[in-house]
């Protein structure tokens, strides 16, 4: 075992919600035995400890713009929604709560496909939570102003609090222009990982991972590193130059951060693909996260995230939430304190099971090869491995958490980023 998000877990529907959905509604195509809905009815139901989901089912159009209603009318129901088609196993979206000042959920989405669509009313926390009550749920087309299947996240608010700039200082005193933050969350002490970044189209980029507060080790040229072949989506495949970042170390005692920064000794801007070794999802339910942010200077270029199998036992899936239970992790100066993060205020915005298709189609696939680290592993990149392409289009972190689909299978796997260094 890496690492494990336990309070997560009721957040991620896939994992735990999908296999319980299953045996009460039925299998393959569970509108059998779901309640009939169409456009501008409503319905009503109970949760309770003993049936703690209720599934609808609804024929609809590709290009159908839905709002799905959920409201507790009694008891202590804090409601969660999440639509997907007729198997359950193509999540489209998902919402614990439609805006700040309730806790009734509401999904808004436009149709990606034609045919049959579940919705699945239950509890925050599923089969875990222990609210109850019973509620009302409504289903309207073009109500809403819809949401695509797009991967861009909503936009933040413009506030002076949102205007980072990340330096790094390093460990020989030398100050870096940072381009992306990555905090490991809950991560085990005593493991061996190895952060490798490479530049696209001549820049050279820099790695440096904060294992104590203040404290950092800083890396530019890693001769080991040269000759890595990665096979970068939408790019193609490249070979690591002499001017290869690369930073090995052990995850420390629990409470001190591990934050791993890319950025330029130069000051120049460039594009960089960035690999992270050593993580695995095992058990099988097992969630990783970590938190990510960008400054604002390059929050308007695409960033994208990876998550890669090693061998072919893992299906990789990932997903990615925002909101202020995460933004108050951090302070003034944008150290993280994962102590604070409160995994109950935070906003599902995206998920994906395989790069370039279904729930992640905007997402680039993986190009013909892997990612073989010349000092360490080589990865199987392939259809089943998942991605998403986000434009931050602000500084806010966002949360990003790596499973397994379904939470079936097990394995190791690294994470791929494509970012961009702001420079001076």
């Amino acid at each position: 075992m890496r690492k494990a998000l336990i309070a997560l877990a009721v957040l991620i529907v896939v994992g735990a919600f999908v296999p319980s959905a299953s045996a009460q509604l039925g299998q393959n195509n569970l509108c059998n035995k779901a309640t009939a809905i169409e456009y501008g009815d409503s319905a009503t139901g109970s949760i309770d400890n003993s049936a703690f989901l209720v599934g609808f089912c609804f024929d609809g159009t590709a290009g159908d713009q839905v709002v799905i209603s959920m409201e507790a009318s009694s008891g202590t129901l804090d409601p969660y929604l999440q639509l997907s088609d007729n198997t359950g196993n193509d999540i489209y979206a998902s919402n614990d709560d439609a805006d700040a000042n309730t806790r009734n959920a509401q999904i808004e989405f436009t149709l990606t496909t034609t045919g049959q669509h579940l919705i699945i009313a239950t509890r925050y926390g599923a089969d875990q939570g222990d609210s109850t009550g019973n509620f009302s749920l409504t289903l309207s087309e073009g109500a809403g102003k819809g949401t695509t299947n797009t991967t861009v996240p909503p936009k933040g608010p413009s506030t002076s609090e949102d205007q980072v700039v990340i330096n790094i200082t390093c460990d020989t005193g030398e100050q870096i222009v940072g381009g992306v933050q990555l905090s490991f969350i809950d991560v085990n002490p005593g493991f061996s990982y190895t952060v490798t970044a490479v530049g696209l189209d001549g820049f050279d980029p820099v790695v440096a991972v904060e294992t104590q507060p203040g404290v950092g080790t800083c890396n530019d040229d890693a001769n080991g590193a040269v000759g890595s072949q990665i096979a970068v989506p939408d790019v193609g495949s490249i070979t690591a130059g002499r001017g290869t970042a690369q930073v090995r170390f052990t995850s420390p005692a629990r409470g001190n951060p591990t934050n791993i920064s890319v950025g330029s000794a130069n000051g120049e801007t460039g594009q960089y693909v960035l690999v992270i070794e050593g993580l695995a999802i095992s058990p099988a339910s097992e969630l990783d996260g970590f938190a990510l942010r960008v400054p604002d200077s390059v929050a308007e270029d695409n960033l994208s995230v990876y998550m890669i199998s090693e061998y072919a036992d893992l299906d990789p899936y990932l997903e990615l939430y925002q909101g202020d239970g995460l933004t108050q992790a951090y302070d003034t100066d944008g150290n993280f304190y994962e102590d604070s993060l409160d995994y109950n205020n935070l906003e599902f915005i995206l998920s994906c099971d395989d790069a370039g298709v279904n729930d992640c189609s905007n997402t680039p696939a993986f190009p013909g090869g892997g990612v073989d680290i010349a000092n360490g592993s080589t990865y199987i990149a392939g259809d089943y491995d998942a991605g998403l392409l986000v434009t931050p289009n602000s500084s806010l972190p966002m949360l990003f958490v790596f499973g397994s689909y379904s939470g079936q299978t097990a394995g190791q796997y690294a994470i791929m980023v494509l970012g961009t260094v702001p420079g001076n």
